[in-house]
């Protein structure tokens, strides 16, 4: 219940409308429930008295009570489907700005396709859920106990038959929640697992084509849709086994009312309109818990959805940096590493003194407006410290300054703004290489893109293209060349014209001499910046000022 409030406070701010979604619904219900009235009226009243006035009024009436309710019940179901879209808008924001929030080391301990399928199916479950169910649950309660009203006041001894029997209608309902709440479970869990697989699957096509294991795993997918079928099909079993012993409870009671109802007719103790209009209002009663039935369903897989997206916003967040940061302009670019200790634990990532340690009291200093290359064998911790620097992880000892400012103490967006980085494997979105560049910086000119390029040299392969600057490079830019990847990557990175610029191996797939060509560019157009570059290529190593090597 406590997660369920949580979620359900994400309709408050849209109250009043939901409010009047629902008295809308209350009163297409009230017309509902005169219309048997004035059915037994007619029985009881037009046909036998002859009155042609009365007749001609009471259909008149069932018909204008007819159009009403059916307009406030459009209405209602307009105003509930606007606060759905409200309530999904609002929890669209709050998880996607959560995950934005979340440590570098959560996405690596959890897969994208998880992330993305709770998204989109647990989201519409708990709007579903908070924003349609639960105020017509409010609904049909009332209109239960009103249905009871009426039964008592048409024939009290009907009312008290009614009573007795109404309860049998909730047994299945109650029984059978628990049971598929734990199935819904599964079978969500497994259909995002089916999600991550293929979302990986389709995101390593290249790995699959070149070691021929399209068959193997079309193989194991097929197995995973299967199995979720199966699981399925159980809460199909479930559903259907529900609805087949709420369906006959419900024919079993309204028989015994009919029949006890016939037998009063017959005994003259009631009119026939007063057991046409009980059996329809019992009818109704009926249909209450059907939807009932059919909601409590649908709350235990909402809820299910509730328990799996908490696990998310419920991640206590690492403070990256300290209460009062403020933006910081870099004059220098010097990069001082001051006794730093940090080391990777378990799932999550988080740093722990107790675990192994990749670095311990480690200090150096990166001057200013230097070129220093950054070597050491794989895994010593390089691309660890660029991510240091970059603040993705939190230390577990010791500081980190640039231009004597603790990075702890800048602003996020200061601190990104100014500091440029370009990967050995770049991820470009499927968009074109414009705007690929400019996503260094949103507001740059046409003429800042064309010198970014020719700085990264890959202006002229640009230019030689259709399109040119307009070319879509295909999803992970699979439409164009490793090392023009690279080069459009450091050309989103220069457009930024940052005061720290860090190649991490970004040159290893382009030829020495486009490399020295690169380096130069850079070197004579962003002086002054610092230039920090990983690289195992000796000839890369051999253009920088200083080298640091880490063993």
């Amino acid at each position: 219940m406590k997660i369920f409030k949580k979620f359900l406070s994400y309709i408050a701010p849209f109250w009043k409308i939901e409010a009047l979604a629902i008295l809308l619904s209350g009163l297409s219900m009230a017309f509902g429930l005169v219309t048997p009235y004035l059915a037994k009226l007619i029985i009881d009243k037009a046909y036998p008295d002859k009155n042609l006035k009365l007749f001609v009024i009471l259909i008149s009436a069932i018909g204008i009570i007819f159009i009403l309710g059916n307009l406030f019940k459009g209405l209602g179901n307009y105003l509930s489907r606007y606060v759905r879209l409200r309530v999904g808008l609002s929890l669209n924001r709050t998880v996607f700005n959560k995950l934005q929030n979340l440590t570098y080391s959560f996405f690596q301990s959890s897969s994208t396709g998880e992330n993305v399928y709770k998204i989109n199916y647990d989201i519409e479950q708990i709007t579903q859920l908070t924003a349609d169910i639960l105020p017509q649950v409010i609904i049909l309660i009332p209109k239960s106990i009103f249905i009871l009203a009426i039964i008592l006041y048409v024939n009290p001894k009907m009312f008290i038959f009614a009573l007795v029997l109404t309860p049998f209608l909730y047994i299945g309902p109650y029984h059978f929640t628990k049971i598929l709440r734990k199935a819904w479970k599964e079978w969500v869990e497994n259909s995002q697992g089916i999600f991550k697989q293929l979302n990986e699957t389709l995101s390593h096509m290249h790995l699959i084509k070149s070691y021929g294991k399209g068959k193997s795993e079309a193989r194991a997918y097929i197995e995973n849709v299967i199995k979720n079928a199966r699981l399925r099909l159980k809460n199909t079993r479930l559903e259907v086994t529900t609805s087949f012993l709420n369906s006959a409870i419900q024919k079993a009671i309204l028989g015994l009312i009919v029949f006890y109802g016939g037998y009063q007719v017959i005994k003259g103790t009631m009119t026939l309109g007063s057991l046409g209009a009980i059996s329809i209002y019992i009818s109704q009663l009926s249909g209450v818990q059907a939807i009932f039935a059919n909601y409590i369903q649908q709350i235990a897989s909402g809820i299910v959805s509730c328990e799996r997206l908490e696990n998310i916003l419920e991640i206590e967040q690492e403070q990256m940096e300290n209460h009062g940061a403020g933006d910081t302009i870099f004059t220098k670019g010097r990069i001082e590493f001051k006794n730093i200790t940090f080391g990777y634990v378990g799932e999550g990532l988080k740093p722990s003194p107790t675990d192994r340690k990749i670095f311990n009291n480690l200090s150096f200093n990166i001057e200013g407006g230097s070129c220093i290359a950054l070597i050491g064998p794989s895994g010593c911790g390089k691309t660890t410290l660029i991510n240091l620097l970059l603040r993705l992880y939190n230390l577990v000892e010791g500081e980190i300054f640039i231009d004597s400012h603790d990075i702890k103490n800048i602003k996020a967006k200061s601190l990104y703004d100014q500091i440029g980085v370009a990967l050995q494997e770049p991820y470009l979105w499927n968009d074109t290489i414009e705007n690929n560049i400019k996503y260094g910086k949103p507001d740059a000119s046409f003429q800042e893109i064309e010198k970014a390029a020719k700085i990264a040299c890959i202006g002229e392969f640009i230019n030689s293209l259709p399109q040119k600057y307009n070319t879509i490079i295909g999803e992970n830019a699979c439409k164009i060349s490793e090392g023009q990847k690279q080069r459009i990557a450091i050309a989103r990175t220069v457009i930024k014209r940052p005061k720290i610029l860090i190649l991490d191996e970004a040159l290893s797939s382009v030829n020495g001499e486009l490399e020295d060509e690169i380096i130069t560019n850079l070197r004579n157009n962003l002086n002054g910046s610092t230039l920090l570059v990983i690289s195992h290529r000796p000839s890369t190593i051999e253009k920088m000022d200083a080298i640091i090597r880490i063993k």
